[in-house]
């Protein structure tokens, strides 16, 4: 098939909020010969930070990347790709030497400082250029906005174009009581920002896709890169196994900025070709499948693909998996019967080197028998509650926080009561959710997040901790007002566990050992409200954890410990429990051994879970392809994990 163009995608600068003031503007203002406001003095300074540029072997910047011979370079490039670095950092030449771009600016026009004589113009550059600079990672580094003009309600500024990134991320922050809206320069894309050799690799690799991708057809054709005219001349693809093994991570990095979202992968690409690539197993190419986990047919054909070790590391990969092709492999005449291993691998499957091994039905069937994504069957709360203690304090808890918060506070936390929240800007939002790069806007818990392994000094770490009614609820004052689902009508957006714990401390004294009490664990969800709308304005997720004992109040109980955690929105479709009889994926796991029960299959899941950081469903096919030997598990992500992508391991929470 034949491969056409694809259009360069661009994709608008993650926005983010702010509430810092607004600076005042020194010095004064000039125009140019176009009536354009001129916002440097002459001889101020205008040193900043930049990437270092692609060099040639004369030490020049700029050369194209093709015209490179084949050395170590590539491979040094792919590795700084993969980690998501640029290039290295040098000092740039003079700002005035560098081109100047125009961006855009909407949204202004209704700030607070619009009564001043050039409708809050100048104070909106001044807030600008420091705001940009205190987030251009170099403080010391002045952004300079060098032109500006009001074109209707647009604000035009002209900055250095090494300039633009920084003052893209300024993107959506609230300026005097409105948020700005920035629009990104037409003649740079999302990739401009990074200079130097990592970005002309960036530019090869997306080259190679736009020509390499038909949209018609949904194919993305890789096969036969080594004889790539383009990619030949730099030497990426050489003989070399460990270049060649991060060829394909940086390939697939590429993809996902060109692709978008995992779901809009999954509508652009149904089918790769990696035909006649020398490949000799799976771990080369391993990103593949998180990075197209739906793709409906895979040409491997005319590879070096010898037994079914070497395609392990896709076992129960391609859960969609219609069509696959192994022809031309050695695994032909040296394992002449991995074709049930294959259908057994993929349960949808239904061609394999184009002969139909299954019909569309017993396919469906199949599917529709499998498990989800999930490593293990989802099992319904368990609530331990013998006296409707926790029940009554859930039901009460959560109308009072959201409509009384103070007198909430003094009815169930008494002086040796503790709170602290804790911010996740790192977790998975619903994939259900359209606009999932709307900013989170964190401002207002922020300061009040306490996070042990982001605030590491101790009295940060005390004044984020709150003790005592009066404390409690002055935290709580200054959260924004909620609305959490009502529990009688909503009861599937909340997942509520309770169990009794010992050794609560008891506050009469009069049990030195402790008292039982109650562990209560929430997951759910809470709307933040505009107070005089009374309209949602933000969805969020949060976990929350309460410890109950005995206290002196109305109903006898206290807080003992409150623990909330924020994080974006989610979703509750992970709270449902799957059916009673549904497949549990452990029992069905080809090669486990008759001993393995699902409890212990789970803990030794839990386990190389927290000694690997990989996520649990990568955690669980590690044990499967171990034979459920948990040593030769540990030895075998030991053995595979530099060529593993990101995608396997758990994100860790941004701590603030």
């Amino acid at each position: 098939m034949t491969a056409s163009s694809i259009a360069a995608r661009r994709h608008a600068a993650p926005a983010g909020t702010s509430r810092g003031g607004i600076a005042k503007r020194r010095g004064a203002v000039r125009a140019d010969r176009d009536g354009d406001l001129m916002m440097d003095a002459p001889g101020r300074g205008r040193g900043k930070i930049g990437k270092a540029g692609a060099r040639t072997s004369t030490g020049s910047a700029g050369t194209p990347l093709a015209a490179r011979t084949a050395d170590s370079r590539g491979a040094r490039n792919l590795e700084r790709l993969t980690a998501g670095l640029g290039g290295v950092s040098r000092p740039r030449a003079s700002n005035s030497q560098k081109p100047l771009k125009e961006i855009k600016i909407t949204g202004w026009s209704g700030n607070k400082a619009k009564a001043s004589d050039d409708g809050g113009v100048s104070t909106l550059i001044a807030w600008l250029e420091k705001r940009a600079t205190t987030r251009n990672g170099a403080a010391k580094k002045a952004v300079k906005i060098k032109k500006s003009r009001v074109d209707g309600e647009t604000l035009v500024i002209s900055v250095n174009e090494d300039d633009v990134p920084a003052v893209l991320r300024v993107n959506g922050f609230v300026f005097a009581g409105v948020n700005i809206a920035m629009e990104r320069p037409r003649s740079m894309s999302p990739e401009t920002s990074q200079s130097g050799a990592g970005h002309e690799l960036k530019r090869l690799l997306t080259s190679v896709i736009d020509r390499r991708y038909n949209s018609s057809t949904k194919l993305l054709d890789l096969r036969d890169l080594a004889h790539d005219p383009e990619i030949a001349a730099t030497g990426l693809f050489n003989e070399k196994e460990s270049t060649r093994a991060k060829f394909f991570p940086a390939l697939m990095k590429v993809c996902e900025g060109i692709f978008g979202t995992l779901q809009q992968r999954k509508e652009a690409v149904l089918s790769i070709t990696l035909e006649n690539n020398e490949i000799p197993s799976t771990t080369a190419i391993t990103t593949i499948a998180p990075t197209f986990p739906d793709l409906k047919n895979l040409d491997l054909s005319n590879n070096q693909f010898r037994d079914i070790a070497s395609l392990e590391g896709w076992k129960l990969k391609f859960r969609h998996l219609e069509h696959l092709v192994l022809s031309g492999n050695p695994i032909e005449q040296e394992n002449p019967d991995y074709h049930a291993t294959i259908t057994r691998w993929y349960p949808g499957l239904r061609f394999l080197n184009g002969v139909q091994v299954r019909s569309e039905e017993e396919a469906a069937i199949n599917i529709k028998g499998v498990t989800r994504a999930l490593p293990f069957p989802v099992k319904g709360p368990s609530f331990v509650d013998q006296d409707k203690v926790a029940e009554n304090f859930i039901k009460n808890f959560f109308p009072g926080f959201d409509s009384d918060r103070a007198t909430l506070a003094n009815y169930y936390y008494d002086a040796q009561s503790d709170f602290s929240l804790s911010v996740n800007t790192a977790a998975m939002r619903d994939p259900n959710q359209q606009q999932t790069g709307v900013p989170q806007e964190w401002d207002s818990y922020i300061k009040k997040s306490r996070n042990l392994k982001k605030v590491t000094h101790l009295p940060a770490r005390m004044s984020r901790h709150f003790r005592g009614p009066q404390a409690i609820a002055e935290c709580w004052a200054t959260l924004p007002t909620t609305r959490h689902p009502d529990l009688a009508m909503d009861p599937s957006k909340w997942l509520i566990e309770c169990q009794p714990i010992p050794y609560v401390p008891d506050p009469s004294g009069q049990s030195p050992l402790g008292v039982s009490g109650l562990l209560i664990t929430l997951h759910g969800e809470y709307e933040e409200i505009d107070v005089p709308s009374g309209q949602a304005k933000k969805q969020r997720s949060f976990d929350r954890t309460f410890v109950l004992g005995p206290g002196g109040g109305p109903e006898g109980v206290r807080v003992v410990n409150d623990l909330l955690t924020v994080r974006a929105y989610g979703g509750f479709a992970a709270f449902k429990p799957e059916e009673e009889n549904a497949v549990s994926t452990v029992a069905a796991a080809p090669g486990a051994p008759g001993g393995i029960t699902i409890e212990v299959a789970e803990q030794m899941v839990v386990e190389l879970t927290k000694q690997t950081g990989m996520l649990p469903q990568y955690s669980k096919d590690c044990l499967e392809q171990a034979g459920w030997d948990f040593n030769k598990a540990l030895e075998t992500f030991a053995a595979v994990r530099q060529n593993l992508p990101a995608e396997y391991f758990a994100q860790a929470p941004v701590l603030v």
